[in-house]
């Protein structure tokens, strides 16, 4: 890439990575297996550039452990740089419009969402329907990641420290059982918590 704040690793090097780059045609089920397997081998940061994205990929995507999507058109070696770096910085950054999307088709198949104390129990499961409980600040910090901030600013909007903020997220990954930041989102906008 020509810039010198990366560095390009190869196979023998993974355990080196901290952000890898996916390059797909589509944002699709075949996309999300490739992700999954780099996530399994240790780098924990994904970026994914496609040309075409749906939302069941982007969402089978997060799942699988992608924190940032970038348009092919977009790809660019200075907008490139710049992504993978907020990646390797903040983590989370989906798409613009998931959130809206992925909430207005996921409410319609939530029969039952309970936001209340959060009693450290993980997801409860009710046939196909996720029942979730988070707290008022745990909501609070999900919209904030949802809407792309990163640990300092969540900390400094709602007038907490980094490590509550951290210790928040952390808890609400291990409920949910998230593989990361856009996971957890993800799992919580298809229930139609935020």
């Amino acid at each position: 890439m020509g810039q010198p704040a990366i560095e390009l690793v190869g196979p023998a090097d993974l355990d080196r990575a901290r952000v890898a780059l996916v390059v797909s045609d589509a944002v699709d089920e075949g996309a999300a297996r490739v992700v999954h397997a780099i996530q399994r081998d240790g780098v924990p940061r994904v970026v994914l550039v496609a040309a075409r994205f749906d939302e069941a990929g982007v969402l089978a995507s997060v799942a699988a452990g992608v924190t940032s999507f970038m348009r092919r058109s977009e790809a660019t070696s200075a907008r490139l740089t710049e992504v993978i770096r907020e990646a390797d910085r903040s983590g989370c950054q989906l798409p613009e419009g998931l959130i809206r999307k992925a909430a207005s088709a996921g409410a319609a198949s939530v029969t039952e969402a309970v936001p209340a104390a959060a009693s450290g129990e993980g997801p409860v499961r009710s046939g196909s329907t996720l029942t979730l409980r988070l707290t008022a600040r745990e909501t609070e910090v999900l919209r904030l990641v949802a809407d792309g901030l990163d640990t300092s600013d969540i900390a400094d909007q709602l007038a907490y420290s980094e490590s509550t903020i951290k210790g928040v997220l952390a808890k609400i990954m291990a409920r949910l059982e998230a593989r990361n930041r856009c996971h957890a989102v993800a799992i919580v906008v298809r229930e139609g918590l935020i």
